[in-house]
């Protein structure tokens, strides 16, 4: 289990390109990021009295958030995940799943993980069987995503989120022609910097002089209070 910092600032799109091409010089693109950006494909859980949602919303130093993700629409690889936070450090538990068990998963039908044995279907399972898990917001984004050996870095640029699941399969919106902002004007960006253990001084350097806004905003619920498909409507 390995515990990773994780923190989160507003960008304008200017601020954006000039990061960008900073982050460009001395870090490399990820693998997803090879051709540009990706868009990054959410289904988020929660239980009948929003448990995560509200740990989010009151500022818990420990929460919890369970999610099922794929990317650019492609079904073949899907990750179940519970991230679980103390903080601003945090860990995954990650693992595959198939197209058929999201799809219960989304419709909500999801007694068959009651029967699943590995051990995050099992943290799933008795959330399930006690607090009523269910699908609660499905939303997507695209990202842009650069890293550093040194410290493990990951900057990662994330577009607003938009609604793929109304969208057709095959139109994809652009980079930087979304219109749910995570905030009111200049911001509309985010910049999430993680690392292990320390962040080198060339990589702190690249954030030098910039008009970095701090948040603690989470994706999932600004997805739940933009009424992204909340549960009832997927």
């Amino acid at each position: 289990m390995r515990y990773r910092f994780e923190y989160k600032y507003l960008l304008n799109a200017h601020t954006a390109t000039i990061l960008r091409g900073r982050a460009a010089a001395v870090m490399c693109p990820d693998a997803n990021s090879s051709n540009g950006s990706y868009v990054v494909n959410n289904l988020y859980l929660d239980d009948r009295y929003d448990t995560f949602y509200y740990e989010k919303y009151h500022g818990s130093f420990q929460r919890d958030k369970y999610r099922l993700r794929h990317y650019n629409g492609d079904m073949s690889f899907i990750r179940l995940e519970r991230k679980h936070k103390d903080g601003y450090v945090s860990y995954k538990e990650t693992m595959k799943i198939s197209e058929e068990q999201y799809q219960k998963i989304k419709s909500g039908k999801m007694d068959f993980i009651l029967m699943e044995e590995a051990a995050l279907w099992r943290k799933l399972a008795l959330i399930y069987r006690l607090r009523g898990l269910r699908p609660a917001a499905i939303y997507a984004y695209r990202r842009e995503a650069f890293v550093y050996d040194p410290g493990d870095v990951r900057f990662t640029f994330d577009s607003p989120l938009f609604d793929f699941a109304k969208a057709k399969s095959d139109i994809l919106p652009s980079y930087d022609s979304l219109s749910h902002s995570y905030a009111s004007p200049p911001y509309s960006l985010m910049l999430e910097v993680k690392f292990s253990g320390f962040l080198p001084e060339l990589i702190k350097r690249l954030l030098d002089g910039l008009p970095l806004a701090h948040t603690e905003m989470s994706k999932y619920s600004i997805a739940r209070e933009r009424g992204f498909l909340p549960y009832g409507q997927i």
